[in-house]
């Protein structure tokens, strides 16, 4: 990196042995990036250890809870289809009939065998049932002998007691013998004429239960509402030993059964009266976090280390270029403003010494500028006031009132009046600026006193668009452009007339003041055009390149004073303004 400084002589060596030692202290900028990059390294390595340990997390968790979705869908349909199937075969009208003929004709069953085979062959869980007649008597059974104790035989009757409390719909609940599977009943009352005949009670397998719910590994209870046990995938689920309760909270919770987590989860199923329940195994990653965060801390270590020289090494460069630029500061702040920043460094502070310099420039130019219309506005002002007591203007205004009292006292009362508004307007300096329509009353004030110096001799009109009104001008702006023509036009001219016009075009606000006095010729337009112009004040004399200078130190370049002549036949002066300052009035 070059760095070069304009403007400053080549260090001594005694200053080099100065500067090297002043070089191994580092500077504040220096520290404070060095301390700036430790907190980014270190913050790096926390977020680091962060973003490991929530993917494991959080995807750990979405596909448990995923899981535990899928397999309560899974369970959800599995169970709707045995229990749909089961309906189907109670609310058969041909097994009905089948079921009624074998109560009252006492026949051997084959029919319902042959319905009940049917039915074991394509459904999901396999059945066997019970007929009783009205009073509770069983007529028919697929039950084995050994199967029908009396435990069962006491337990259909009580089936059929609560059956009749809701005769409508068929009723389920779960059978249950210690040490054998439970088993799902469905009951439901049988008629003939609209009479009670007998009950029909149905028991599931509960050994088919566990061949429906293979497809899936993960382990799952089902219950009715009361938390009788339809299907247990593992006993070690069950709080007790030989109890077929079962009731958890329905919400999500991770549980733990023999040292081994599951998530738990359950979903009711209000139509059929039984609740679902998921249990899927939830490993523990403490293991692969524990080592995860140390390789991380590790290798952020490393990298720190790696990180920490570098940002050295970045700061030290950096804070050179900062140290350079402040010592050309330090030359412009010590009052050298005309002084170059030069940096070579090929980086940022290279531009920064780029815009600081054209800072500088336009700070000066605007300084220059502002001085230039100090001092515009300070001859404008002395001429102005020079103008207010030409004792030509005024010994002439003051013979004409004289005559007038002896002629016509109204109109040199008048007159005089004119006189003492034109004194006031011209010598109040509390304003620059005025909007056109109050410059406009005083320009009328005077053009009513040189009508009557000069009679039928001198003309004037005014066409001022409405609009110009509201927009500021320099103040007496118009005055010395009339006081001109008058001047230079009576001269050669026994009559003279002078035409104001003011309009606006776009964002500019133009005004003209033309006469048809002698004019002036070619070589004399060139002059007076370059002059007006020209940007060294040297013509304290001259109106109307101080007011050309102020329009253009006040509105811009693209505006000022324009003159245009036709040797004989006219002199007009064009100014140029922007549109600006709106009046409210």
């Amino acid at each position: 990196m070059l760095l070069t400084h304009k403007g400053k002589k080549t260090p001594k060596c005694g200053d080099r042995m100065i500067n090297s030692k002043i070089g191994k202290t580092k500077s504040i900028f220096q520290k404070q990036l060095e301390k700036q990059a430790l907190k980014k390294i270190i913050l790096l390595v926390i977020v680091g250890c962060l973003l490991f340990c929530i993917p494991i997390f959080g995807l750990n968790c979405l596909n448990l809870h995923f899981n535990v979705n899928e397999h309560l869908n899974f369970l959800n349909r599995t169970f709707d289809k045995a229990y749909n199937n089961t309906a189907e075969f109670l609310k058969s009208p041909e097994n009905e009939k089948a079921f009624v003929r074998c109560i009252t004709t006492a026949s051997d069953g084959r029919e319902v065998q042959y319905s009940l085979s049917k039915h074991n062959v394509v459904g999901p869980v396999r059945i066997n049932l019970i007929l009783m007649n009205r009073n509770r008597n069983i007529v028919y059974t697929s039950f084995s002998e050994d199967n029908m104790n009396l435990h069962r035989i006491e337990f259909n009757k009580i089936v059929a007691d609560n059956v009749l409390k809701n005769p409508t719909s068929i009723y389920n609940t779960v059978y249950y013998f210690p040490g054998e599977h439970s088993e799902y009943v469905f009951s439901k009352p049988l008629y003939a004429d609209g009479n009670l005949i007998g009950f029909i009670a149905v028991y599931l397998n509960g050994n088919d239960w566990s061949k429906l719910f293979s497809d899936y590994q993960y382990d799952s209870i089902i219950t009715n509402l009361n938390g009788d046990i339809i299907y247990c995938s593992k006993n070690g689920f069950l709080p007790e030993r030989n109890t077929n309760k079962f009731k958890e909270e329905i919400n999500r919770h991770v549980i733990t059964i023999n040292g081994i987590r599951y998530l738990s989860s359950a979903r009711i199923l209000q139509d059929k009266k039984a609740v679902l329940y998921s249990f899927i195994y939830s490993s523990e990653n403490s293991l692969y976090i524990v080592t995860g965060v140390v390789t991380i801390i590790f290798l952020g270590s490393i990298g720190l280390v790696m990180f920490l020289k570098l940002s050295q090494m970045m700061a030290a460069k950096n804070a050179e270029s900062v140290g350079a630029l402040v010592d050309e500061m330090r030359i412009i702040r010590h009052g050298n403003n005309q002084h170059v920043i030069q940096i070579n460094s090929g980086d940022e502070f290279e531009e920064i010494a780029l815009q600081i310099n054209k800072m500088l420039k336009s700070i000066n130019d605007l300084n220059t500028k502002n001085t230039d219309l100090i001092k515009l506005n300070s001859l404008i002002e002395m001429r102005n006031l020079q103008t207010q007591i030409n004792p030509h203007f005024i010994y002439n205004t003051l013979d004409n009132i004289k005559y007038l009292i002896l002629l016509d006292g109204k109109k040199a009362a008048h007159l005089i009046e004119k006189f003492t508004h034109i004194l006031r307007y011209s010598i109040n300096n509390t304003k620059q600026d005025v909007f056109l329509w109050e410059d406009i009353l005083y320009i009328q004030d005077y053009l009513y006193i040189q009508r009557t110096r000069f009679g039928d001799r001198f003309l004037c009109s005014i066409e001022i668009d409405p609009c110009c009104n509201e927009y500021k001008v320099p103040k007496l702006l118009l005055q010395p452009l009339i006081e001109n023509s008058i001047k230079y036009g009576f001269k050669k001219k026994m009559n003279l007339s002078v035409s104001i016009k003011g309009w606006c075009d776009g964002k500019y606000l133009w005004l003209s003041v033309k006469d048809d006095g002698p004019g002036v010729s070619n070589d004399t337009l060139e002059t007076l055009q370059k002059l007006i112009v020209s940007e060294e004040i040297k013509t304290e004399h001259n109106g109307l390149q101080n007011l050309c200078r102020r329009i253009i130190l006040e509105h811009g370049t693209t505006c000022g004073l324009f003159i245009d002549s036709t040797e004989g036949e006219s002199f007009t002066v064009t100014a140029k303004l922007l549109r600006k300052g709106e009046s409210n009035v």
